[in-house]
C-alpha cells in the first residue's frame, strides 16, 4: 500500500513548555554547537543555531562539523567560528582539537549524540556540557553530558533534539528556520529553462544505496514531466553522474545540475529557482527543505516522523513510501527494499503536480 504523508509546519509552541533549570548563558556567553555529520543532520543543527541566535542574539556561537561539511558553514552570518574535525585525516586531529580548547565556553551543545562527538564533548573546555539522555543519544555518549536532557517518548525529529536541549539551559526551544546564505544560480544554467523547474536528484550516499529509487523510474518521471512541458533539471554529487545520463538522455531539453563544481550552498542555490524537488531519503533532500522549497520525498525505511524534511513556514511537503511490515527499519542494507521499490512512476507524478497545482504552476 503506497502511503502519502503532508509534512507541515511544527506550531510555534509545540516546545514552550521548559524543563526546570537555572538559565546557564551570561550576556555575551559563549556557545559551542556539535554536530560533525551528516548533511541532513548538519542542516537540522542550523535550526537549533537559529532559534539560539533569535532569542540570544548577544551570545557567540562555535560550532564543530566534519570537514567535508565546512563548506556549508563558512561565512555564516549566524556562526562566529567555524571548527573543523578532519574525519580521515589521523596526523590533524591534535591540531582540530587544540583549536577547540583554546575558547573556553559557557555552554557546549552536543546534538549529535555519539561517541566521537561525546569525545569532543569531554576535551571542549566548557562550564556546561549538554546533550540527550538515550536513546535519543547513543554509544554511552550520555556519560560526557553534566547535564543530560530526558526525550519525549517516541523520540522526537533529529532537529527538535537541539530545541529541547535549548530549553533545557532555559531558552525557549521555539523551532526556528534554518539560515543558509546561498550564491545566486549561474545564469548560464538556467537559460532556457522556464518556470516552473522541478529538480531530480536520483542519488543517495554511498553507504545508503538501498534507499535509492530506480534510476528507470526517474528517467520515466523526467520524460514524463518534459512531455508536460516542464523544465526539468537533474541534480548529482560526486560519483553519481553516471545515474543522472540516464535521465538526461531520457528527457531531451532537461539540464544537468553538477553539484560537485556547485558545492553545497551552489547546489542550494540552484534549488531556490525551482518549484519542486523529488529526492529520496538524502542530504539534497533536505537542502532543498532548508531553503523552503517543496519537495517529494521518496522514503523508504526510515520514519519521516525523525528523519522527514522539516517545513517552514507555508511550505508543504509531501512524503511517499510503500508500506510494508518491516519499516520503519534502522538496517543498513536490505537486498530487497519493498518500502521504497514499490512507489509507482504515477504516483510519484502525481504528487510533482499536485506541488505544481498548489503553487498554480500546473
Amino acid at each position: 500500500m503506497l502511503v502519502v504523508r503532508a509534512m507541515t509546519a511544527i506550531p510555534s509552541n509545540a516546545l514552550e513548555t521548559r524543563l526546570p533549570g537555572e538559565r546557564l548563558l551570561p550576556a555575551g556567553g559563549r556557545v559551542l554547537l556539535v554536530r560533525l555529520s551528516a548533511l541532513g543532520d548538519v542542516l537540522f543543527a542550523l535550526e537549533t543555531v537559529s532559534a539560539l541566535r533569535r532569542e540570544r542574539p548577544d551570545v557567540h556561537v562555535d560550532f564543530l562539523v566534519e570537514d567535508r561539511f565546512q563548506s556549508l558553514l563558512a561565512g555564516h552570518p549566524q556562526i562566529d567560528r567555524v571548527l573543523v574535525y578532519p574525519r580521515k585525516s589521523w596526523l590533524a586531529i591534535p591540531r582540530s582539537v587544540l583549536a577547540m580548547r583554546r575558547r573556553r565556553y559557557d555552554v557546549v551543545l552536543d546534538v549529535h549524540g555519539i561517541l566521537k562527538s561525546a569525545l569532543h564533548v569531554i576535551l571542549a573546555r566548557g562550564k556546561t556540557k549538554v546533550g540527550a539522555a538515550a536513546p535519543a543519544s547513543r554509544e554511552g555518549a550520555a556519560r560526557a553530558y553534566g547535564l543530560v536532557v530526558p526525550m519525549p517518548t517516541p523520540v522526537p525529529h533529529r532537529a527538535d533534539i537541539g530545541h529541547h536541549l535549548l530549553r533545557a539551559i532555559g531558552l525557549s526551544g521555539q523551532p526556528t528556520p534554518p539560515v543558509l546564505a546561498t550564491p545566486p544560480a549561474p545564469p548560464d544554467l538556467l537559460a532556457g529553462l522556464p518556470a516552473p523547474r522541478v529538480l531530480l536528484h536520483p542519488g543517495t550516499s554511498a553507504f545508503a544505496v538501498f534507499k535509492r529509487w530506480p534510476g528507470e523510474r526517474f528517467a520515466g518521471l523526467a520524460r514524463a514531466l518534459r512531455d508536460r512541458g516542464l523544465s526539468v533539471l537533474v541534480g548529482f554529487g560526486p560519483g553519481e553522474r553516471a545515474l543522472a545520463e540516464p535521465l538526461l538522455a531520457r528527457a531531451p531539453g532537461s539540464r544537468g545540475v553538477d553539484g560537485t563544481a556547485l558545492g553545497l550552498l551552489g547546489l542550494a542555490g540552484v534549488m531556490r529557482e525551482c518549484a519542486v524537488v523529488v529526492a529520496a531519503d538524502t542530504g539534497p533532500l533536505h537542502l532543498a527543505a532548508a531553503v523552503s522549497v517543496p519537495c517529494v520525498a521518496l522514503f523508504g525505511p526510515k520514519d519521516p516522523a525523525r528523519y522527514g524534511p522539516r517545513s517552514h513556514g507555508d511550505v508543504r511537503h509531501e512524503i511517499l513510501y510503500h508500506d510494508v511490515p518491516c519499516r520503519p527499519c534502522r538496517r543498513r542494507t536490505c537486498v530487497s527494499p519493498q518500502c521504497v521499490l514499490g512507489i509507482g512512476n504515477d504516483d510519484v507524478l502525481a504528487a510533482v503536480l499536485r506541488q505544481l497545482a498548489a503553487q498554480g504552476s500546473s
